[in-house]
Formats: C-alpha cells, structure tokens, sequence
C-alpha cells in the first residue's frame, strides 16, 4: 500500500510514517517547507512532499500512485484564525486535489474535542453528540477548528464516494508531550489536579499510531468512526505523580473536586458577564463548557475498536510511562499519596461528579 501522510513531523505523524514503514508500507510524507527532518531518523525510502496546505498551487502531484491518505494534519497552537485556516481551509484544498486524482481512501485524524460535553453523561462513545453549533467564547479555536474540519471532510466523502475512516483520539501523550491539558493548572510548583480520581482518556502516541495505520490496512473500518483510546484504568492524580517523579520535580498536586472547580468556573463567568457585558476574556479553565471539556469525569472505553477490528494497545501503561521517561518497571505507577486520596473522595465523585 502507498501511503500519503499530512502532518508527516508531527507527535504522531512521526509514528504513523515509522509504524506504515514497519509493516512494509511506502510512505509519502508532507511537512511544511521550512520543517527540519534531521532528527527524524526516516529512510531514504520516504518520499517528502514539502507544502503549505493554505497557500495557493497544485497538490495533485502529491496523489500520484496513492492509495490512501491519512490525514493528521492541523494547527493545534496560534490563534483562532491560524487554527480555522491550518485545519479547514488546508482540508479544503488538499480534498479537491484528491477530487482529480484516483485515491479513494482516506483516514481522517479527527478529536474528543468535538464531542458536546454539555450534555455527555456516564459514557462517551461514538454514538455521543458532538456539537451542533459551537461558539468561540464557549468551545476554544481548536476545538471549533476541528468541528469544521470534520464536516468538511465527511461532505466532501460522501459527495466523492471515497471510502472514509474517522478517527477520535483522546488526550495523545508521549514523548515531547508529557503533561497534558485533562490534568489541571499549574502554578509553579503548585498543581491543581482537577477531578483527580476521573480515569482519563489517553491514548500513547505509539498505540494511537498502530489504531491509525490498521485503520487504513483493515476493509473493516470502511465508513466507521472510532474513538481512540487505550482503556487504561489512569487517574489524573496517578499520571501527574508518575510525571513528577520520573521528572525528579518536587511539585505540590492539590485535589479539586470536579463540581467545586465547575461552580468557581460557573461563578467566574457570571461575574465576567456583570462586569463586564459579556465581552470579558476568561481563561479557559474558568469557561464553563471548556472545563467540562477538559475535566468531566465521563467513561471513554474503546469497545468499537476492539469489536470491528480487534484492536488492543500493545503497549500498556507501564511500558509506555518507560518509553516516556525511562523509568523502571518495578517503581512505575507507585503513588503513596493516592491511597488517602481516594478514602476522602467516594466512587461518586470518580464516575458522575
């Protein structure tokens, strides 16, 4: 199979192009033009493509003799309109450049961030709503970017009749991304770990990147949409003592139960709205729908993947906190703190507070 990639030098386009190339794939890889591939460590074999998604010329050369295009490609720092002009216009003409070529697969990296966490109660799986008609001051640029991005590519899909893969990973972690946005708010050496009994979505980059390439290999997944996740059982307060320890960093982690943190950001925002007319600029963490997004203690099992396709994650915590850090078997996941934790916080608070 020949195999474009968008994104190619990214957390987990790096991945994809290494896993594609394990499996006996030939890889096509398109980077920005000023992007640096020195450290990639890729073989001759891989062909680079170098372009920007958002300036004008023709992306149909890029196509030739492609079966499959795994599009991971997105802004995900910059502003609002970087976001919006990374992810949908980038999409938009990548698309109609596939439109005139013979490539009729293509697997999309879309996100949980799209899901309506307002109304998300208990479980969220691939049947969850995802937003209708989000706002910038409720849901983030990337968040809204990514919404956009993924009506662009099922429109354009279903008009084309190509055979199209929705992908919805969870927080991706890994190297050069440790210390992740579902954890809380740091202050120095102070944390704040919000929820800190919810089980977190994550998804290690190298699992993540397996589901990506299978869902590319497999007939299975044609027309399907799959949350990405690897079913670890990992709390917020677990994971942020492993990245401290294993940073050797002395940090103070501070619990927030979830409807505390939700009330001060509900308060925030009323506030907000007296003084200042609605036209005041919170943080995120105190905008209601953002913090849900980030934070609400919800179930997020990846039973889809693993019916269809038979996924497992091959790596599993232990051996990915060891990739990560480097740190030894016998001490991973140890954290004498969490026991009192958990006695002054009941079940409740883990599964619907």
């Amino acid at each position: 199979m020949r195999v474009l990639v968008t994104g190619a030098n990214g957390l987990l386009g790096r991945q994809v192009v290494r896993t594609l190339l394990d499996r006996g794939h030939d890889v096509r890889a398109m980077v920005r033009p000023a992007t640096d591939l020195g450290n990639l460590d890729w073989p001759a074999s891989v062909e680079i493509v170098r372009t920007d998604l958002r300036a004008s010329g023709d992306l149909t050369g890029a196509f030739k003799g492609i079966d499959t295009l795994i599009h991971l490609a997105a802004a995900v720092q910059g502003g609002e309109d970087a976001q919006l002009a990374a992810a949908v216009v980038g999409t938009e003409r990548l698309l109609g450049a596939m439109a005139a070529t013979e490539t009729r697969r293509l697997v999309f990296a879309s996100s949980f961030s799209i899901y309506d966490w307002r109304v998300t109660r208990g479980e969220l799986t691939e049947d969850s709503p995802v937003e209708s008609a989000p706002d910038l001051y409720d849901r983030d640029g990337y968040a809204i970017a990514k919404l956009w991005q993924e009506r662009v590519v099922r429109r354009a899909s279903a008009e084309h009749g190509w055979d199209l893969v929705t992908l919805r990973p969870g927080f991706i972690w890994g190297c050069g991304n440790e210390y992740l946005a579902c954890l809380g708010q740091r202050f120095g050496r102070f944390h704040l770990v919000i929820a800190p009994l919810a089980r977190i979505p994550l998804t290690y980059v190298e699992n993540c990147a397996e589901m990506f390439v299978l869902a590319a290999e497999d007939s299975r997944a044609s027309g399907e949409t799959f949350n990405v996740v690897d079913g670890t059982d990992v709390s917020a307060w677990r994971y942020l003592g492993d990245h401290l320890r294993s940073r050797g960093e002395q940090g103070i982690r501070i619990p927030i139960p979830y409807k505390l943190g939700y009330l001060g950001a509900l308060l925030a925002t009323f506030i907000s709205k007296r003084l200042f007319s609605g036209k005041g600029k919170l943080p995120s963490l105190l905008v209601p729908c953002r913090f849900e997004a980030r934070f609400k203690p919800i179930r997020s099992p990846n039973r889809k993947a693993r019916e269809i396709l038979n996924w497992r994650p091959r790596l599993d915590y232990a051996a990915c906190l060891q990739r990560t850090y480097g740190m030894p078997r016998n001490i991973v996941g140890t954290d004498p703190i969490e026991a009192p934790i958990t006695r002054h916080f009941s079940e409740r608070v883990i599964t619907d507070a």
